[in-house]
């Protein structure tokens, strides 16, 4: 576990109106100092863009000092590919004051010079709030719709694109009352019509939607009842001349945001979680990639047939379809370990993560009768059966019991990870230096794990002595 040290200042203007308030900023400022590991001596997990602050890699980095030297540091992290020629960063979400200070009143040249005064990193916490909560919703839709970027920007909550659907009941189903199903009326690419297609959405979707539709009513200081703003859809883009000005969800500030302003949005998010290919090729998370995943899952996973799925992705050639679908290297499936590995920590789960010795004694027991498990592993036992989901990472694997007697493996790994966090930094291999600082924190957790165990073994050899006293 892990807690942050940060002081707050909020600079609010009460007495202005909301017009007045928005023309003056209103904004918070966090400061960061550190992260402390609260147990332990892995390294502390920190917040995953403190980098990004450091290096001064946010808004239009072009115009910033050392651009060589950010290009670099970009490269290690697998950025090459979307590092501008015009030499615009790859975080840059061309929209004042989203992820980045803001430029109106000057914001951004007196924070970059209070910075290098500041004890710590001077946070634009709204600024990457509103960004973070873009890429959530721009993840879920791209990983459980099949979207594409330019759908994704049409999306809207006005009646003529958020709709209510009453659907009869599968046949055969004991339940024969009418579905109620919610999705979006969208125009896909390749659709030379005016005709709109649907794409449902789940309850999680939902959820999301109501947070940034809240999110970006109360930017605009709206009152409830109130509709966004109409916007015109994003002007570089090759199909704006097909769409007008709406009220369009994913805007901020007055202006629509950009297909390269949802990516940005979406790196932001996932930054310092590995993906990397079979041979160790890093992988950067972008919208088509996800929807190669959204194909892969549907029809490697899920068995869904390959004409409902390009259904679902509004492809024409069942062929195209079946590509999409095809487990390539180029797809992030591969990391999808890593990613839910590299979650759990970011979310920050600390002990809720850690197994009770009960627990860990039930998984040793079912494990005795099945062939092919309690394998010796670094730390303890392997009790799953079949299939490796964990590719022999055995460390952090929670089909691991830990054993004390392997107590000194831990240590050992330990120490080793700590030794790799330090070369692959030297050898500029950042992605490397992040999933060893993991596998440290995973050794830390097992090793916690192993004291809980001793110390249930411990007080099961306590002997109990109950004394009654009879009063008269």
């Amino acid at each position: 576990m892990a807690k942050a040290c940060s002081t707050r200042e909020r600079r609010a203007f009460p007495s202005a109106s909301p017009k007045t308030r928005k023309s003056q900023n209103y904004a918070g400022v966090d400061t960061f100092v550190r992260a402390e590991r609260l147990g332990g001596d892995a390294p502390p997990e920190g917040l995953w863009f403190t980098e990004l602050l450091k290096m001064d890699i946010l808004g239009q980095a072009h115009c910033k000092k050392d651009w060589a030297t950010k290009c670099a540091w970009l490269e290690a992290w697998g950025y090459r590919d979307h590092i501008s020629q015009k030499g615009k960063s790859p975080f840059w979400t061309q929209v004042s004051g989203l992820l980045a200070w803001s430029a109106a009143g000057g914001d951004s040249a007196f924070m970059s010079t209070a910075q290098e005064k500041a004890e710590g990193m001077l946070l634009p916490v709204e600024a990457f709030y509103e960004a973070v909560t873009f890429g959530l919703l721009a993840i879920d839709l791209f990983t459980t719709t099949g979207m594409r970027s330019n759908e994704a920007m049409q999306v809207r909550l006005s009646p003529d694109c958020f709709v209510r659907l009453i659907m009869n009941a599968p046949p055969g189903a004991k339940d024969q009352s009418a579905r109620v199903r919610f999705a979006f009326r969208l125009i896909p690419k390749g659709e030379r019509s005016k005709t709109s297609h649907d794409y449902f959405i789940g309850e999680e979707t939902k959820r999301i939607l109501v947070k940034v539709a809240r999110m970006v009513a109360e930017s605009y200081y709206l009152q409830p009842g109130e509709t966004l703003p109409c916007v015109s859809f994003d002007p570089g883009h090759k199909r704006s001349h097909r769409f007008g000005q709406e009220p369009y969800l994913f805007q901020y500030n007055h202006q629509h945001l950009s297909d390269t302003a949802i990516r940005a949005c979406l790196r932001f998010l996932l930054h310092g979680m590995v993906f990397q290919t079979r041979e160790g090729k890093h992988v950067v998370l972008k919208p088509h990639l996800l929807r190669h995943a959204f194909a892969t899952h549907a029809v490697q996973v899920e068995k869904i047939p390959i004409d409902i799925v390009g259904e679902w992705l509004k492809q024409k050639s069942l062929d195209v379809t079946d590509y999409y679908s095809q487990p390539t290297e180029s797809m992030v499936s591969e990391a999808v370990d890593l990613y839910l590995a590299r979650t759990a920590v970011s979310i920050d789960l600390g002990k809720a993560v850690q197994r009770t010795p009960q627990e860990l004694q039930q998984f040793y027991e079912q494990a005795k009768g099945k062939a092919g498990t309690l394998a010796d592993v670094i730390g303890g036992q392997c009790v799953s059966h079949g299939f490796c989901a964990a590719k022999f990472a055995c460390v952090g694997c929670p089909g691991k019991v830990p054993d004390p007697a392997k107590r000194l493996q831990l240590e050992k790994h330990k120490v080793w990870a700590l030794q790799q966090v330090t070369y692959a930094t030297d050898e500029g291999l950042l992605p490397e230096a992040e999933r060893m600082r993991q596998l440290s924190r995973d050794c830390e957790t097992e090793l916690q794990e192993i004291d809980a165990i001793e110390a249930y073994r411990k007080d099961e050899k306590r002997a109990i002595h109950i004394c009654i006293e009879v009063r008269e």
